[in-house]
């Protein structure tokens, strides 16, 4: 592939468009190249720094030493089919028009003229296959090849929303499975998180790092960011431009960029668990121990081995970064684009709260099954399984003060009858339950307003047990929203109302089910979730707290840990940016989701915090004025004179 590259291969575009592919010009190529020569390893995962040659390098090479060297078909595999266009006509077709291949180039169909191309077949007979990522697992599922060329590798580190198979890059690969150890797969990304698939994929590979030769010690060491120094000291770009440098990680001492680009004209290649030594004979090192037994060429180029940024471009980049508005947001650039490093997954806890916080909201004296005599309203939610269902009742004031006035579990038969008419048997049981109401204070009876059923299930039961349901009280529900599974998508809120969509309300809206013939609750369950949390952080006195009924804190331990199986963070999302998202602590979270339904339906029945704190702010006593005259009279000034 090296021989092939230099021979064949002239840069289509940039600073140095028209000069033939040379190792020289980026040493760390010639290392990457000389290691997939060697025929070591099936799989080959790269990464390195954003423009340093790396799309060129580790995949429009690969690509067309396949198609055209060798002459076999190669699979392109892409995040999403959409960049097939821009990949062949602005990465690839450049490169081929460049060489004695571009005859090879077809004159008809795909890739031919515009458009997308799916697969291109060049007129000497093998083809290139783009294959994206995105919808069902049947496009990645017609078409084999010994050879599977991958950009953009972390755009498919997870299941597509519509497939019921393994990852999108594991889908890919198993395209090349019947050539068995014959296959080749190539990889080749910037790297986004630390928990990214490049990463992973490196780190348990060979994860090889390049050893340069100091000049002045004559060490063999592999600087990084740390060692890039000056920068910091500088007051202006142009200083920091001249004061920047490298300095060795052993000595200490200073490199000019003379130095380094000598440093990687001499780069050596070491393996995950290898150590390299000064010898006295050539060729100058010798390394030690045997590279880790793997089937994947994890390699990785830094910054310092980019010979197309000088040591002052480095320094530059660091000293605006610094200084950024956005600071961690040019962090993330810096480690990503420039160091080939992973961003740092950093996830901010946004909710204090615990069990035990959760334990201490009980009400002394106020028994199960009894609500407090301001309560005017009350829904129930239901976490519907298949074994179990556990729900919560919480009775309001109208100043959106809850309180957790029952809660509990019912069986689903499932085990002995079908689990569909069991269901639906189990939630009619549960509806004369319900029917017998609580009670407000002594005598008062409080029926619900709203109950709330998980549909996610088994929709089509749920829906048959709420249309046989008189009123509208009963209701199917469904969540939506990020979480930690994959390829769940977030709510969308409408809008306007339409002759699907027939109410609108605070973070969740009713749907016409057509075909079943009944309104369905959507509802965005992070929302929620975080409205729940928050009442049972608010403090006593506050509208909005919500309380639990009197009982030993011991009996109150599974609802505890349960509404706070889950915790709101922030974090870092390549692609995406800063987002909020629910984690999961623990895998019991039943009277979680069943109390966040109940919250948001108490929303649909009329419970208001803000007109609560509205009322407040009425019956708050005026301020005295800061100035008075002396009979006490607000003193005001309207005249100058």
């Amino acid at each position: 592939m090296r021989e092939f590259a230099e021979a064949e291969i002239v840069l289509p575009n940039g600073p140095y468009a028209g000069r033939a592919y040379s190792c020289a010009t980026q040493p760390y190529s010639g290392l990457f190249f000389d290691a997939v020569d060697s025929g070591a390893w099936r799989r080959i995962v790269a990464t390195g720094p954003t423009q340093s040659g790396k799309t060129l390098t580790c995949f429009v090479i690969p690509v067309l030493w396949h198609l055209f060297e060798i002459g076999e078909t190669v699979i392109c595999g892409l995040p999403d089919l959409d960049m097939a266009a821009d990949k062949w006509n602005l990465d690839v077709r450049p490169v081929i028009e460049r060489t004695r291949y571009r005859e090879f180039l077809p004159t008809r169909g795909g890739g031919s003229r515009g458009g997308v191309p799916q697969a291109i077949q060049f007129t000497h007979g093998p083809v290139l296959r783009f294959m994206g990522g995105g919808g069902g697992d049947k496009q990645r599922a017609a078409f084999t090849s010994r050879v599977l060329v991958v950009t953009e590798t972390d755009g498919m580190d997870e299941a597509g929303a519509a497939s019921r198979e393994a990852d999108k890059l594991a889908q890919l690969e198993g395209r090349t499975r019947a050539f068995g150890q014959r296959a080749r797969v190539y990889m080749e990304c910037t790297l986004s998180i630390d928990t990214g698939r490049t990463y992973r994929e490196i780190s348990a590979g060979t994860n090889s790092r390049i050893a340069l030769p100091c000049p002045h010690c004559r060490r063999w060491v592999t600087p990084e960011r740390e060692n890039l120094i000056g920068w910091a000291d500088a007051a202006s770009v142009p200083e920091a431009r001249r004061l920047s440098r490298f300095a060795c990680p052993s000595c200490g001492r200073d490199w000019t960029d003379a130095q380094r680009s000598a440093a990687n004209a001499r780069g050596v290649l070491v393996h995950r668990g290898q150590k390299i030594q000064r010898a006295s004979r050539s060729p100058g090192y010798r390394i030690v121990g045997a590279p880790p037994e793997t089937e994947t060429l994890g390699f990785r180029w830094s910054a310092v081995n980019n010979q197309f940024a000088t040591a002052g471009d480095l320094g530059v980049d660091e000293w605006e970064a610094a200084r950024s508005d956005d600071e961690d947001n040019a962090e993330r650039e810096m480690r990503q684009f420039v160091w080939a490093l992973p961003v740092e997954r950093t996830a901010l806890d946004m909710t204090s709260l615990d069990s035990g916080i959760v334990q201490r909201q009980v009400v002394p004296g106020l028994a199960r099954g009894i609500a407090p005599p301001e309560s005017e309203y009350l829904t129930i939610g239901v976490d519907l399984g298949k074994w179990l269902a556990n729900w919560i009742a919480i009775a309001w004031a109208p100043n959106g003060t809850g309180h957790i006035v029952d809660y509990g579990r019912f069986e689903v038969p499932s085990r002995e009858i079908e689990v569909e008419r069991a269901v639906f048997i189990a939630l009619n049981q549960f509806r004369e339950f319900v029917d017998a109401g609580w009670r407000v204070g002594i005598e008062d009876a409080l029926a619900p307003d709203q109950v709330w059923i998980d549909s996610g299930y088994l929709p089509e039961s749920v829906y048959a047990f709420c249309r046989g349901c008189s009123g509208q009280v009963w209701r199917p529900a469904k969540g939506f929203g990020g979480g930690q599974d994959v390829g769940r998508r977030y709510y969308g809120r409408p809008q306007k109302t339409s002759p699907n969509v027939r109410h609108i309300g605070d973070h969740y809206h009713l749907t016409l089910q057509r075909k079943d013939r009944i309104l369905l609750v959507e509802t965005d369950s992070d929302h929620w979730k975080s409205y729940l949390h928050r009442r049972l952080a608010t403090p006593d006195g506050e509208h909005g707290r919500l309380t639990i009924f009197d009982a030993p804190p011991a009996e109150h331990l599974s609802l505890a840990k349960q509404l706070t199986a889950e915790r709101q963070i922030e974090e870092f999302v390549p692609g995406k940016g800063t987002l909020t998202r629910w984690e999961v602590i623990r895998r019991e979270n039943h009277y979680l989701d069943a109390g966040y339904l109940a919250c948001a339906a108490g929303h649909f029945a009329g419970v208001r915090i803000l007109g609560g704190l509205a009322a407040r702010v009425r019956e708050a006593p005026r301020a005295r004025p800061l100035l008075t005259a002396p009979d006490g009279r607000p003193y005001l000034v309207t005249e100058r004179r």
